[in-house]
């Protein structure tokens, strides 16, 4: 977990270490980003800040992912794999009104617009906005997916675009059928 300390140290975690933005989930909230805004005609987008905290979430939580696609009908052998997946995180997900939640995704999400590697759109059709990468991003994208350090994460990313690719909407309530998430008290940490 990432810690950080307030202005004179005491030792203990700032109660702003959960605000902040780490580069490791920059990287994943890019990938994530780029994994549903890439198309071969036109660009499109994600959809919302519910629905990129429900695919983070299942992102983050490869056990709980296998538990929503072995639901959905795909094969156990790739159910054991996901299985198996440790996904090691430096930071929990916080269980909030509507769900999983990350409380850096403000900080991520404005890192990444401002470095110019995502760009924030209306989306067609509603009043929400959406999410999609810049040719920087997505060349950036391209260079973490040839190095392989994230392999699993993008793995993990062709799957819920296959499966899962989903309103944010539907994605809670999917995310309400798993007893981690359901049964937790507000503002507790989600393992």
């Amino acid at each position: 977990m990432t810690v950080g300390t307030g202005p004179v140290s005491s030792g203990r975690p700032s109660r702003w270490a959960n605000y902040r933005s780490s580069r490791e989930s920059e990287a994943r909230i890019l990938l994530l980003i780029d994994g549903f805004s890439t198309r071969a005609q036109q660009p499109r987008t994600l959809e919302g800040r519910v629905k990129l905290a429900k695919l983070d979430f299942l992102l983050r939580y490869p056990s709980h992912l296998a538990t929503l696609l072995s639901r959905r009908g795909l094969q156990q052998p790739v159910l054991e794999k996901l299985r198996r997946q440790d996904s090691p995180l430096e930071s929990r997900m916080i269980r909030y009104r509507y769900g999983p939640w990350d409380p850096s995704y403000y900080a991520v999400l404005g890192s990444l617009v401002g470095r110019g590697l995502i760009e924030v759109v209306p989306t067609e059709g509603t009043t929400a906005l959406g999410y999609r990468t810049t040719a920087s991003g997505a060349a950036l994208c391209e260079r973490f997916r040839e190095d392989g350090a994230f392999s699993e994460v993008t793995d993990r990313i062709v799957m819920l675009r296959r499966h899962l690719d989903l309103t944010g909407e539907s994605l809670k309530r999917l995310l309400y059928e798993l007893p981690e998430v359901a049964d937790a008290s507000w503002q507790e940490e989600l393992s």
